[in-house]
């Protein structure tokens, strides 16, 4: 089945993030002399500016008639966790722009400590014969 691309709503920036991971899992699967990938697992923070939706758009767009034809992609959404900057404790604002800390106010100047990561968490592969 193939994608025509000129109908995708998603923003195309995905397409080259899931390419990437493609050579990361085919350099990753050679080093460790690794046969067919069945899984690849990957952590999508709130703030690393990839969408969920477009990353398994993508995935299903460029792995068919490639080796990763029958290789599912898991991807686990990582949740925004901030340290106020002004009492130290930390929370999970609901919105990635404007964070009040929930114990004393401080709307800005909070460090971001989960929810900036995306990267390859683990490669499932049939065992070698």
């Amino acid at each position: 089945m193939g994608f025509d691309l000129r109908y995708v709503q998603y923003p195309m920036h995905e397409m080259s993030l899931v390419q990437s991971i493609m050579n990361i899992v085919e350099e990753e699967r050679d080093r460790h002399k690794l046969d067919r990938v069945v899984r690849v697992t990957l952590m999508n923070g709130r703030l690393a500016g990839a969408v969920t939706d477009a990353l398994e758009f993508a995935w299903e767009a460029l792995r068919q008639g490639t080796e990763f034809e029958d290789c599912e992609l898991k991807v686990i959404e990582v949740s925004l966790k901030v340290v106020c900057g002004r009492c130290g404790k930390d929370f999970e604002p609901e919105d990635t722009l404007y964070m009040p800390c929930p114990h004393c106010g401080l709307e800005f100047g909070h460090q971001v400590v989960e929810g900036k990561e995306l990267y390859v968490a683990n490669i499932e592969a049939d065992e070698p014969d």
